[in-house]
């Protein structure tokens, strides 16, 4: 029923946490997609060990020739999918032994309702078992991109783990930059537009902070600003222009855009004049504002 894939790099030391609890699944329908994304650690050697220690699950292993970042090891990955349900897990993530037969049965639910449902949403724990952001305002929360994100007086923020119907997470790959990272949200955001999300408030997995991660590794002006822009980009572009003054998150969206218009552009993927202009708009709006926050 499930791909469970993984894209690592250099993680040998840290994947034996997705491996173990692989092992540990009390439902073993699933096969493991590993995604090497050029390690130069022991990560090969490693999987094969671990291929012929296990017959459980199947694990299919793939190099990529060269380090292209994680969106596109993740979509290189969806191409060797084939089971009805993927899960991204981290190469240093851990899950407890009921996860995948509780998601099982949640998809089982769903499937016996008509519904435009792509996506079942979980909560995550970090590393001292401490629920990371929020939780959903609903145990059992069915939620457009409208509802979740446009008319939410408060974000909702914090990690959240989900698994996808595969053939719409295949139609959707991730927006991918080689020099720099683009949220993955807004990859969601553009599905959850056509797609409802069902959300549920259970636990079953607990997300790791590890060294050289995308979260602790430094990142220069330039790249910061680069991932700012492709972000904020892929935000707006397909965005009614009265939109970006109606709602308080594409403004938030348009100010970014602007700041890291300043430092990093793309010619080959620039919003509209009239959609640039409401952004800088925007943006000279916001300004007094940030000052004022930075003086308090």
């Amino acid at each position: 029923m499930f791909n469970i894939l993984t894209p690592t790099y250099n993680r040998a030391h840290l994947i034996h946490r997705v491996y173990e609890s692989l092992c540990q699944q009390t439902y073993k329908g699933f096969n493991w997609i590993v995604i090497d994304d050029a390690s130069t650690d022991d990560t090969q050697s490693l999987i094969e060990t671990w291929k012929q220690e296990t017959s459980d699950f199947d694990i299919d292993y793939y190099c990529l020739s060269e380090n292209q970042g994680k969106p596109k090891a993740v979509n290189f990955g969806l191409e060797k999918c084939h089971d009805k349900i993927t899960i991204i897990a981290d190469s240093d993530d851990t899950f407890v032994a009921n996860s995948l037969e509780d998601i099982k049965a949640i998809w089982e639910e769903i499937d016996q309702t008509k519904n435009n449902i792509a996506a079942v949403w979980t909560l995550v724990v970090d590393e001292d078992d401490q629920i990371k952001g929020d939780v959903f305002p609903e145990d059992k929360w069915i939620v457009g991109f409208k509802e979740r994100v446009l008319d939410m007086k408060k974000e909702l923020v914090g990690d959240k783990w989900t698994s996808w119907r595969t053939e719409i997470l295949k139609a959707h790959p991730l927006y991918a930059d080689s020099e720099s990272h683009v949220e993955e949200s807004q990859t969601w955001n553009r599905i959850n537009k056509k797609y409802d999300f069902l959300c549920v408030n259970k636990v079953f997995l607990k997300a790791h902070v590890s060294p050289n991660s995308l979260i602790t590794s430094k990142k220069s002006r330039k790249q910061i600003a680069r991932g700012g822009y492709y972000s904020a980009y892929y935000a707006l572009k397909d965005v009614k222009t009265n939109d970006i003054f109606k709602y308080k998150y594409y403004r938030t969206q348009a100010f970014n855009y602007v700041k890291s218009w300043l430092f990093y552009s793309d010619k080959s993927l620039r919003l509209k004049p009239l959609k640039l202009m409401a952004c800088l708009l925007v943006f000279l709006a916001y300004i007094p504002k940030r000052l004022i926050r930075k003086v308090r």
